[in-house]
């Protein structure tokens, strides 16, 4: 959320994948869904915010996590927006204003700047009844350029979800549309010309049995995804052939062998299934089985920690695409050495889907680290640096080459009323593209796909929020 969330972001185009370490998903703090929007759940703080997993709300049942309470996330009656009441619902409408300066919207090593007016708009309803809980929410992020107008783009979501409990045991059910925009700035993305749109829609069930210190969830997640066409380094870009159906049944385990303090299993296999084939080659079909053990630690509510390590493998319908494999980690750890400062570190190493033609996944390995500071009691310093590395490899078992990507900022949150908020943000990204011959504005990988190449990017954005 511009100004008032500086963690970063991933520039990813593309993905939908929910890393939720936690084995159930409750309804905690549903009715505060106007102080956790859609927009505010990104990785990141940055201009172009492409993960969609910032799409999918936590105040949501079906979407929801289990969160620890940090110096953003603690109550602050004072200060919080309290919504509308209407019965046993709660309605959240947010407006967001910001204004500022990006000196690289086109993402090159020479790119150009522009001022940037950015408008985050919300609205929430979450409540329900003593076993049931519903919520739902709109969102639109939109960001004008104002001297590269082409370069402008905006995204927006609907989402609902409900749940349900029977005795101790929850169903939930969560559902959401996306509108979102690939960008220059991204990674795994050519040298686009402008954004280019696309569509997921994502329907995810589970069932969380508690057997007492044991838990079984069983999960199912359904999407599908639909490109755009654009136009990269001034040529056609086709994106039809990365349209497909993502199935993805889950089983999570854990024992509870001490209050907040439980051993992980997680299984999942997932099949995509795609609608076209790129030119001249087979579709890109695949089977995907990964399975990850680990503890979830709570040290008192100082120390919780989450690790998760495992394996991966990828195998593909058509033998012209090349196995994938590798190990794979989910981790964080959240320290809270005083009640008012929490330091929040991420990482993460994964199998993910590739815009490019010539190779059909990559590993990615992912860090993040996050601090914030409450100064006063309506002021929050925000402090965030993550790094992440994409390593190819192609369907013709030829090194791909790499794409890394680093974003660091500070920014500040000032409440002035429960309604009104001021903030003020700085963030600096830069991505590099290395390989065999790879220029520097544009990464040929296997000679048929250009991958955007390096670029440096610094922006500041002053913002107003105003909520009910």
């Amino acid at each position: 959320m511009a100004g008032f969330n500086t963690s970063t972001h991933l520039r990813r185009s593309g993905r939908l994948q929910s890393a939720n370490f936690a084995p159930a998903s409750s309804f905690r703090g549903a009715l505060l869904y106007g102080a956790t929007i859609v927009l505010s759940l990104a990785w990141a703080g940055g201009a172009s915010a492409q993960v969609i997993d910032q799409y999918l709300n936590a105040g949501i049942p079906g979407y929801d996590t289990q969160a620890g309470v940090t110096v953003t996330s603690r109550s602050r009656p004072e200060y919080d927006s309290p919504g509308v009441k209407l019965g046993n619902f709660v309605v959240s409408p947010s407006l967001e204003e910001s204004f500022g300066y990006d000196d690289n919207v086109t993402g090159r090593s020479r790119g150009a700047g522009s001022a940037l007016v950015q408008t985050n708009a919300a609205v929430g309803l979450a409540g329900g009844w003593s076993d049931t809980k519903f919520g739902a929410g709109l969102t639109l992020d939109d960001h004008e350029y104002l001297s590269e107008t082409n370069q402008s783009f905006t995204n927006w979501s609907a989402a609902l979800g409900g749940s349900h409990e029977f005795g101790r045991d929850q169903l939930s059910i969560g559902y959401t549309h996306l509108n979102l925009n690939q960008t220059p700035r991204d990674l795994d993305v050519p040298g686009l010309d402008q954004s280019i749109a696309y569509r997921v829609d994502d329907l995810r069930a589970n069932y969380h049995i508690d057997l007492g210190h044991i838990f079984i969830q069983p999960g199912l997640d359904v999407s599908y995804y639909s490109f755009d066409n654009g136009r990269a380094g001034g040529q056609t870009y086709l994106q039809n052939y990365r349209d497909r159906v993502v199935l993805s049944p889950e089983l999570v385990g854990s024992y509870e062998f001490a209050t907040r303090r439980r051993v992980v299993v997680i299984l999942r296999d997932t099949q995509s299934d795609f609608d076209h084939a790129p030119p001249g080659a087979a579709r890109q079909n695949f089977n995907d089985v990964s399975a990850l053990a680990g503890i979830s630690y709570d040290a008192d509510g100082i120390v919780s920690f989450r690790l998760l390590a495992g394996y991966e493998h990828r195998s593909f319908a058509s033998s012209q695409y090349r196995t994938i494999s590798a190990p794979i980690v989910e981790g964080s750890v959240s320290w809270t050495p005083t009640g008012l400062t929490t330091i929040t570190g991420t990482a993460a190493r994964y199998i993910e889907d590739s815009a490019a033609e010539a190779t059909t996944g990559f590993t990615e390995t992912a860090l993040k680290l996050q601090a914030d500071h409450e100064l006063f009691r309506n002021v929050i310093l925000s402090a965030h640096a993550s790094f992440f590395i994409d390593d190819y490899t192609s369907n013709r078992g030829s090194n791909g080459g790499s794409q890394d990507y680093f974003t660091g900022g500070v920014g500040t949150s000032y409440a002035l009323t429960r309604r009104l908020r001021l903030g003020v943000d700085y963030t600096y990204s830069t991505r590099h593209a290395s390989g065999a011959g790879a220029p520097v504005d544009a990464f040929q990988l296997q000679g048929n796909t250009i991958f955007g190449g390096n670029y440096s990017e610094n922006t500041f954005r002053v913002t107003v929020r105003v909520a009910l």
